[in-house]
């Protein structure tokens, strides 16, 4: 056979098996499965840890902290999840700023860590939570205007 002829030959065989079972064909009775949104964090099943992409462009909306060690970080789809450090971050109870330092690709997970006035904490664990529960503030109530002393007579 010329070499015309088998390029020829192996070429149809390629293509009748490629028309026969295509790569990563599907039960037609199986659910079909949608991937995730590349923007929506990730949960390893086996861990139960968390991986929240785009960390470094809006993919953090907001922060809560619980104490020096706790930290519940909510993901842009606002899903909360508890952010477990290392070591003891002083200051962070009381911080009214963290800088969240991500990955090289840009998420945040348990090997990332945060920034609270100049001190890196670095995170141990990023698991799901609940959402935290709401501030409730005191109501206020009113006051009832100071009453001017009284007038004594001189006698």
């Amino acid at each position: 056979m010329s070499g015309n002829k088998a390029l020829f030959a192996t070429l149809a065989l390629i293509l009748s098996c490629l028309s026969y079972a295509p790569a990563g064909a599907q039960d037609p009775s199986a659910p079909i499965s949608k991937p995730p949104s590349p923007k929506s964090p990730v949960v390893d099943p086996t861990t139960s840890e968390a991986r929240i992409p785009f960390a470094n462009h809006g993919g953090i909306y907001n922060w809560r902290a619980v104490n020096d060690r706790t930290l519940l970080i909510q993901a842009q789809n606002r899903q909360w999840f508890k952010a477990t450090l290392f070591a003891p971050c002083i200051d962070l109870s009381f911080a009214e700023r963290v800088g969240f330092e991500s990955n090289a690709d840009g998420s945040f997970d348990k090997f990332s860590s945060i920034r609270v006035r100049n001190q890196k904490c670095t995170i141990l664990s990023l698991v799901p939570t609940e959402a935290p529960a709401k501030k409730v503030q005191a109501p206020k109530t009113a006051t009832p205007p100071a009453k001017a002393p009284a007038h004594v007579a001189d006698s």
